[in-house]
C-alpha cells in the first residue's frame, strides 16, 4: 500500500512549519542543535516510540524515548532537511522528510512531527466503494523469513465472525488479499471492532493463524507476516518419544503404536524457557510448534529448544495441567535463532455448567466445523454436554465408551488402539486442528484435562474427513480433540 507522494509532502512541510527556533546554551561554537516530539496519531494522540530521526546527510541522528522525545546535537550549522524512519511507516509505505530548514549555530530548533491518523490513511489508501462497506482496514506485509524480499503474489485472509441480520447467529466472514509489488497488502471495507485470524500463504506454504484485533477507536489495524523455507520431512517413528521399555510392551502385547505426524522442519532455531506466574520455572510442559508436528517437553529449568523449525511466522502452544494454554506468534528466521519466555499465569478454569458452556462453545465449534461434520455423520462425535455428563478424570476415560477405540493400560498410563484391528492398528491424533506428536507412550492423558475439552471427533479409515488426512495414514483412527482455549478464540 503506498500512499500518493502528495500525501507524503503535505505531512513534511506540516512537521517544518512546527519548527521554532530557541537559544540552547549547550552547542559547541559552529554547531546547532534539534529537539522535540514525534506523535503517533494512528493509534491517537500518543507518543511514537523507537522512531529514528536523521539529519539530512550529517549523520547525526536520534531514537525517540518512551515519551516520544528525541534531542540531537552538534549538528553543523547550515540547512538540512529531517527524515524519521519507524515499522510503522515503512508498513504504510510512507516516508516523512521536512524540505530543508536553517539551523544556526548555538542554536537549538523545536521540532514537532506527527504520523497521519487512521483516518486519514484509510481515507487515501482504500477506495470510496469499499469504505463504504466498513470504515476499518488491515494492512501490512508478507516477506521472506529470511531475506525479507516481498513475497509477491502471496495471500492473506482474514477471517473474523459477525452476526448475521437474517439468521441472528453468528456467521464465519473471509476476505482475502494479494501482496503487491513491494510486499504489502490490504483489505479495506472492515466493519467497526474486528477480531479474527490472519494466515498468509505462498507457494503452497503458510503461516500459522494469527489473531487480529481492530478496535472501534482505532480502525486501522496492522500485522505483517513472514513465510520462509519448509521442507516436509518423513514421519518419524513411532516409538521415537516413547518411555523406555514401552516399543517392547507394545511388541510383547501384539500392538501397533499411535501413528506419528509427519514433521515439517527448517533452518530457524527457537528456545525458551516457561514460567509461572511468580517467575518460577514450569518443567514438563508441553511445547507444540502448532502445524510443523514438532513438539517438546520442558526441562526441569522450565527450558525447552527447537533446532530444525520452518522459519517465517509460528505458532508456539504451551500446555500444562493446571493452567490455562497460551499461544504465543513468534517470528522464526535461518539468519538467527529467537529467545522467548512464555508464563502460565492463568490457572485452569473450573467446570462450568453445561448451559453456559455449550452457550461459549457453539460459535466456534461451529468457526472449525464441528457441527458441519457431525451433521454430515460420517464419524463419531462427543459434544461439549456429552463430555461433561461423563464426569472423566484423565482424558483416556473419555474414549472408553467410544465403540471404534480400545484404552489398554501401558505401564503406568495408558495408550488408545483401534477396537476393530486385533493388533489395535494406527491411531492418530489431531489437537485444535494440527498434528498431535506423541512424546511417550500414553502422554494424551497429558494433552489437557477432560472439563478442558469442547468437542471430540473419531473417524476410520477412510472415513477421515481430507483436513485430517496424512500421508500414509489412510488404514489409521483419527482422533480430533477440540479445546475450550481454541473454540473460545474462534468464536
Amino acid at each position: 500500500m503506498r500512499l500518493p507522494t502528495l500525501f507524503a509532502a503535505a505531512i513534511a512541510i506540516v512537521a517544518a512549519a512546527a519548527i521554532q527556533p530557541r537559544q540552547s546554551a549547550a552547542q559547541q561554537p559552529g554547531f546547532a542543535g534539534v529537539a522535540g516530539t514525534v506523535i503517533d496519531s494512528i493509534h491517537g494522540v500518543v507518543p511514537l516510540v523507537g522512531a529514528t530521526v536523521k539529519v539530512g546527510t550529517t549523520g547525526r541522528q536520534a531514537v525517540t524515548d518512551s515519551a516520544g522525545r528525541f534531542q540531537i546535537d552538534s549538528i553543523p550549522a547550515g540547512s538540512h532537511s529531517l527524515t524519521l524512519l519507524h515499522p510503522l511507516l515503512d508498513t504504510l509505505n510512507i516516508q516523512i522528510t521536512t524540505r530543508e530548514v536553517p539551523l544556526q549555530a548555538g542554536q537549538t530548533l523545536g521540532v514537532e512531527m506527527a504520523v497521519p491518523s487512521a483516518e486519514r490513511v484509510i481515507a487515501l489508501s482504500c477506495a470510496p466503494a469499499w469504505r463504504a462497506r466498513g470504515p476499518s482496514a488491515l494492512v501490512g506485509k508478507v516477506l521472506d523469513a529470511d531475506n525479507d524480499s516481498p513475497l509477491v503474489g502471496a495471500k492473506v485472509t482474514l477471517v473474523w465472525q459477525e452476526i448475521s441480520l437474517t439468521t441472528l447467529r453468528k456467521e464465519s466472514r473471509v476476505r482475502e488479499a494479494t501482496v503487491g509489488q513491494d510486499g504489502s497488502y490490504k483489505i479495506c471495507g472492515l466493519p467497526a471492532g474486528v477480531s479474527g485470524n490472519v494466515q498468509a500463504s505462498f507457494n503452497g506454504q503458510k503461516t500459522a493463524e494469527v489473531g487480529v484485533v481492530i478496535e472501534e477507536t482505532h480502525p486501522l489495524g496492522f500485522q505483517s507476516l513472514r513465510i520462509g523455507t519448509t521442507v516436509v520431512a518423513d514421519a518419524p517413528a513411532a516409538d521415537s518419544g516413547a518411555r523406555p521399555g514401552a516399543a517392547a510392551a507394545a511388541a510383547a502385547g501384539g500392538r501397533t503404536q499411535e501413528q506419528a505426524p509427519p514433521r515439517l522442519r527448517g533452518p530457524a532455531r527457537l528456545t525458551g524457557r516457561v514460567l509461572n506466574a511468580a517467575g518460577a520455572p514450569v518443567p514438563n510442559a508441553r511445547v507444540d510448534i502448532q502445524g510443523t508436528g514438532a513438539a517438546a517437553l520442558s526441562r526441569q529449568d522450565g527450558t525447552f529448544g527447537f533446532t530444525d523449525l520452518p522459519s517465517g511466522t509460528q505458532a508456539v502452544v504451551v500446555r500444562q495441567l493446571g493452567f490455562q494454554p497460551v499461544e504465543v506468534a513468534v517470528e522464526l528466521s535461518a539468519r538467527q535463532p529467537k529467545q522467548i519466555t512464555v508464563t502460565l499465569a492463568k490457572p485452569a478454569p473450573v467446570l462450568e455448567t453445561v448451559a453456559v458452556t455449550a452457550e461459549k462453545s457453539a460459535a466456534g465449534l461451529d468457526q472449525v466445523g464441528f457441527n458441519r461434520r457431525h451433521k454430515m455423520g460420517f464419524g463419531y462425535f462427543m459434544t461439549t454436554e456429552d463430555i461433561e455428563q461423563r464426569q472423566a478424570t484423565r482424558m483416556t476415560d473419555l474414549f472408553r465408551s467410544i465403540p471404534s477405540l480400545r484404552v489398554v493400560p501401558s505401564g503406568m498410563d495408558y495408550v488408545v488402539e483401534s477396537a476393530r484391528d486385533a493388533g489395535g492398528g494406527c491411531v492418530r491424533y489431531v489437537v485444535d486442528g494440527s498434528p498431535y506428536q506423541s512424546l511417550f507412550a500414553g502422554d494424551v492423558d497429558r494433552v489437557m484435562p477432560p472439563h478442558d475439552v469442547a468437542a471430540i471427533e473419531v473417524y476410520t479409515g477412510a472415513n477421515t474427513p481430507a483436513e485430517f488426512q496424512a500421508a500414509g495414514s489412510s488404514s489409521c483412527t483419527t482422533i480430533v480433540m477440540w479445546s475450550r482455549f481454541k473454540v473460545r478464540k474462534e468464536k
